[in-house]
């Protein structure tokens, strides 16, 4: 007798979701690693380039840090060639922070990577299901935002 086919609960769901992130996050840090990159400093550039150059008060608002934090940060990225800070034209205060080229192609190889470990993995997953599976997923990434109260990426227009 072939035993009954067990159907997750929503109870399976965080465990399985807590131990991918967890492994997204190491696997982030071991590719990164190399360039003297941190997961955190990572993701703000992501941040950084998904806005096309940010201005470093929604940079702070958008990592939930303060804005000396951010200031901090971004000196880091800066000194290490990832990042640059500009003036918005006809405000002095107004700083935008944006991207190097090396930081740019740093990202489109990361995104590479990751593409294709999930290529792999969703490989045997059917067609039917991938629909769903982002739907679910995108559900998961907007209720967390709802619970921030934030945006996934402050989309600001910058000059």
């Amino acid at each position: 007798m072939t035993p009954a086919r067990v159907r997750p609960t929503d109870a399976d769901v965080w465990p399985v979701l807590r131990d991918t992130l967890s492994e997204m996050r190491l696997l982030g840090a071991h590719f990164l690693r190399e360039y003297r990159l941190t997961v955190g400093q990572a993701m703000t550039l992501h941040r950084i380039r998904d806005s096309r150059g940010l201005r470093l008060s929604a940079l702070a608002e958008g990592l939930g840090i303060s804005r000396p934090a951010a200031s901090a940060l971004v000196s880091s990225l800066e000194s290490q060639g990832w990042a640059k800070r500009d003036r918005t034209p006809g405000d002095r205060r107004g700083v935008v922070v944006r991207l190097t080229p090396r930081a740019d192609r740093l990202l489109h190889r990361f995104d590479r990577e990751f593409e294709s470990i999930v290529r792999s993995a969703t490989g045997p997953l059917p067609r039917e299901l991938r629909e769903p599976t982002v739907r679910t997923l995108n559900a998961l990434r907007n209720e967390m935002e709802r619970r921030r109260g934030g945006a996934h990426v402050a989309r600001e227009k910058v000059p």
